[in-house]
């Protein structure tokens, strides 16, 4: 999969001629350049002039408008008897009250903002960190600094102590954090294929092991055991890869929305990540790229520590092991000649373009150094290196300039920061990407193509998808819904080259209130891609993507565009939505179920599409077609007021032109961890004619009844 980021600027969406209505402003702001300058014993440089400074962006030379050495240390206040005697009481030495004066500017500028986040750690890592975190808090944390602790994990990013200047504070935070760590409460990282074992008979007998050891046999589909587990373990790359990608993303995300909220912060701001690597997956890297642009934007640097160290082991032996995959499967797909196709044929060029980024300690030094910081050096004593990083917040030049490349393209733009002094070393960001924002987040490379659609009046229509939204779980604020997208592959554009048939669709959609203000962003970028001799199957599938979110009671719109980005064409679907607040007894919509597929990984208690062990794909097309064993199935929940005291019943009702056509019986349905009633039920189709009706779904609780329908055409209806 790849991110053919200028692809997107380059060429424009095919539009009729409009003169589009912006929602985007895409005027140039002036940049703000943090940086530091040390010299050969590692000291600060103080005293740099304008003229010792160049700035380079993409090569060209930019011209200044200010620089300023920033010294962050806390000063001992200087009051002359003059003044001393003019204060107020609260303003004077020695006075029993504190000063009520608000901070000025420049005070504010003094003060360092510390993050620490503690992530996944071995017993080696956890040993350091709690070991340099209580030295910095005993030694370093003056009145100046400010440390907040989070960890980072399944369940995202936890903050365990608000920014304080309390060392005692900030040491039990990180104790925790580190038993946190201790009790296995955080995500599972570099997990490969080479550390799964085969089941069953395989793990007892030496023959089947060995035939599992041959890498250049291709694989027998016709008989045998072990081919079978040959074909489980060609399905754990899938599996593999899926892991790493949400382990990625579980770790990215969060840091993300770190970053994006500390901008208004004046001054440096320092991340301090301790961690097992990071796991970065081809689909992910983009969302590297926009944490280092994000936190360039709000001038925050990151430093990292990978807490496994440098280990003999070869760090390149896992790139080579996914590369050597690949190619066996490459070889497998050739010697099969389109007989048999097995997982990892599928995904031999996703398991190849992976291998670039198999490295966890070299993609937390990417993160750290594209940010102006640096992967902290693999030693057991990190109160200097720690020391350096806090001191690089507390001092350093900050520089601006207005760029010469005044568009907003979606390019990264690359920074460098000479200085001609002699002898000394620079530590500044990468650079950033020319990017708008809307709603405080950072819009990524492939949504400009999106945005620019929404832009364009009439909407654009070059080919079809269906979005619509599902509510489901009720709050007390806000209630949940998930966002549901399809496109059927036949309207898209599909390319082929020797072993690859390719399509690759983009969605966005804005979420706006009644006042027209963009209150949340959904997106998603879908490259996807089978072996050639698949392109026909491809050509009849659907390209699917559904994300939760949240929204408080009010009346909003959905405003919904895809690209295909192989022609650039364009759709667009505008929606409304309304939240009521629900209270006591509530169900969710009802959706027609494509597929059911099994669960990844853990499962999920408060995904609104996971059911029993299951993950339900919505099929949103214009006409349904029933599955192999001739049964419609339906989904939906039940949300029963706590604590449940009596069953939660379900029935179903088929109905044409205002006539049932078809009833169960009522049945009792089980309520699953999260304490949700959900329910998958199965219709035969066969006394159903191709025709347009309505499902409607009842739940009853006590004396409570909720019902709700879904239209749906059965195929072959006019």
């Amino acid at each position: 999969m790849r991110y053919l980021l200028c692809f997107v600027i380059a060429f424009p969406l095919v539009a009729p001629a409009q003169t589009p209505e912006p929602t985007i402003r895409t005027t140039t702001s002036e940049v703000l350049l943090d940086f530091v300058v040390r010299d050969k014993q590692g000291k600060i440089v103080r005293d740099l002039r304008p003229e010792e400074v160049q700035v380079i962006e993409d090569g060209v030379p930019q011209k200044q408008r200010y620089l300023q050495f920033v010294d962050g240390q806390p000063k001992l206040q200087e009051t002359s008897a003059v003044d001393a005697a003019a204060a107020p009481p609260a303003m004077k030495p020695n006075s029993a009250e504190p000063s009520s004066a608000p901070h000025t500017v420049n005070e504010l500028r003094d003060i360092s903002v510390i993050s620490v986040i503690i992530g996944n750690l071995d017993p080696r890592g956890r040993k350091i960190t709690l070991d340099a975190m209580r030295k910095f808090a005993k030694s370093d944390l003056d009145a100046n600094t400010y440390v907040g602790v989070f960890t980072l994990g399944m369940a995202g990013l936890r903050n365990l102590q608000p920014y304080t200047n309390d060392a005692a504070k900030v040491s039990a935070a990180v104790e925790e954090a580190v038993n946190d760590s201790l009790n296995g409460q955080f995500m599972s990282s570099d997990q490969s294929l080479s550390s799964v074992r085969s089941p069953g008979a395989a793990d007892e007998n030496p023959a089947l092991l060995a035939q599992l050891a041959q890498p250049e046999a291709p694989l027998d589909q016709s008989r045998g055991p072990g081919n079978e587990i040959n074909v489980l373990n060609s399905t754990q790359w899938v599996s593999e890869m899926g892991e790493v990608y949400n382990d990625s993303m579980r770790a990215l995300a969060p840091l993300r929305a770190l970053v994006q909220a500390q901008p208004e912060i004046p001054g440096r701001k320092v991340i301090l990540l301790f961690s097992a690597g990071l796991p970065v997956q081809t689909d992910s890297v983009e969302l590297l790229r926009s944490v280092i642009s994000a936190a360039n934007r709000s001038n925050v640097s990151i430093y990292a520590l990978d807490s496994r160290g440098i280990t003999p082991a070869d760090t390149l032996a896992d790139s080579r092991r996914r590369l050597q995959a690949a190619a066996q499967a490459s070889k497998n797909q050739q010697m099969a000649h389109g007989s048999y196709v097995t997982a990892d044929m599928v995904v031999a060029q996703e398991i190849a373009e992976t291998s670039i980024h198999s490295d966890t300690r070299q993609n937390l030094a990417e993160l750290a150094e594209g940010t102006g910081g640096a992967l902290l050096p693999d030693t057991l004593d990190l109160r200097e290196p720690i020391r350096e990083a806090v001191e690089s917040a507390r001092m350093h030049y900050d520089l601006t300039y207005a760029p010469t490349n005044a568009s907003i393209d979606g390019t990264f733009r690359k920074i460098e920061v000479k200085v001609s002094r002699p002898g000394v070393h620079v530590f500044a960001r990468s650079g950033y990407y020319a990017l708008p924002v809307v709603n405080g987040q950072q819009v990524y490379p492939f949504e400009m193509a999106t945005m620019k659609a929404l832009n364009i009046r009439p909407d654009l229509h070059q080919f079809n998808f269906h979005a619509t939204t599902l509510e489901f779980r009720p709050g007390a604020l806000r209630n949940q819904f998930a966002f549901l997208f399809q496109a059927p592959t036949r309207d898209l554009t599909v390319t082929t080259d020797q072993q690859w048939a390719k399509v690759h669709v983009c969605v966005t959609a804005l979420i706006r209130d009644d006042k027209g203000e963009v209150v949340d962003k959904i997106s998603k970028d879908i490259p996807y891609e089978v072996p050639s001799a698949r392109k026909a199957e491809l050509e009849q599938g659907t390209v699917s993507f559904t994300a939760p979110f949240f929204l408080p009671p009010g009346h909003y719109t959905v405003d919904t565009a895809s690209v295909d980005r192989q022609s650039m064409k364009a759709s667009v679907n505008r929606s409304a939505l309304d939240v009521e607040q629900d209270s006591g007894f509530a169900m969710s919509g009802v959706t027609i179920v494509r597929r059911v597929d099994d669960v990844q990984g853990p499962a999920n208690a408060f995904d609104p599409l996971q059911a029993r062990g299951g993950e339900v794909t919505p099929d949103l097309s214009d006409q349904v077609t029933p599955d192999a064993s001739g049964t419609l199935k339906f989904y939906a929940v039940a949300y029963p007021p706590a604590p449940v005291d009596a069953p939660i019943a379900m029935k179903i009702e088929i109905w044409q032109d205002e006539k049932l056509v078809m009833r169960s019986g009522e049945s009792q349905v089980p309520l699953d961890a999260s304490g949700a009633a959900s329910v998958l039920a199965s219709v035969p189709s066969a006394k159903l004619p191709s025709g347009h009706y309505e499902a409607h779904v009842s739940f009853q609780y006590k004396e409570e009844k909720l019902t709700k329908e879904v239209k749906f055409t059965l195929a072959g209806a006019s």
